[in-house]
């Protein structure tokens, strides 16, 4: 199978990019956003702001509102170099690049976002994926997921491109195995309108995710 990553990193993320930018602009923020309504009921961390890494994050509208009302430290990366120059121009921290290799040291950050990606990342990728979510967090942090949902896997035809694919799944499955990391929230929705519907070829889920060690013992 292609390596959608590469395919994303030189052409289709900028693809992506122009096609959805002008709809993104246009959500009325926080009140249209569901990553954002689930990140304004978090527990502030004591003493400090939070430090936020979005991955997949687009032209970065999610960071900017958290910079701009929320005094966040936010980061990004995504795929697409148009829309990591769209952000950059804007004064925002975002690289490009891949969830299987974040450009972050160890712990740096209180929340990671997943803004809708997983379900085109290659198989092959999805431990090391995890793996790299869970080494730049904190202890104590949360995970913020929102993606395609299915109860079993799925893969379809990427009906943008001939040759991509892409993947429903629970993805809270990357990270629940772990007894560190505990699941706090998980809603099942429709792709467009955010309703309840039975229709599973419709299903997306948003999940919230705690990741918290056991403390030393003392």
């Amino acid at each position: 199978m292609t390596q959608q990553k590469n395919t994303f990193l030189e052409s289709e993320g900028d693809a992506w990019f122009e096609r959805n930018s002008g709809a993104i602009e246009k959500r009325k923020l926080p009140e249209e956003d569901v990553i954002l309504a689930e990140i304004l009921k978090l527990p502030p961390t004591v003493g400090t702001r939070f430090s936020v890494l979005e991955i997949g994050c687009s032209n970065s509208y999610r960071l900017e509102w958290l910079v701009k009302n929320m005094g966040y430290q936010c980061k990004g990366i995504e795929p697409s170099e148009k829309a990591v120059a769209f952000a950059r121009q804007k004064g925002l921290e975002v690289y490009q690049g891949t969830a299987d290799n974040l450009p972050f040291p160890d712990k740096s950050f209180d929340i990671v976002i997943f803004g809708f990606c997983l379900y085109l990342c290659d198989r092959d990728d999805l431990f090391r994926i995890a793996q790299e979510v869970d080494r730049v967090l904190n202890n104590f942090s949360w995970l913020i997921i929102l993606d395609f949902f299915s109860p079993t896997p799925v893969m379809k035809p990427y009906h943008h491109l001939q040759g991509l694919y892409s993947f429903k799944m629970d993805y809270r499955s990357l990270f629940t195995w772990h007894p560190a990391y505990t699941c706090f929230k998980h809603t099942v929705i429709h792709h467009e309108t955010y309703q309840y519907t039975d229709d599973p070829q419709e299903w997306i889920a948003i999940s919230v995710l705690r990741k918290c060690l056991e403390k030393p013992a003392t």
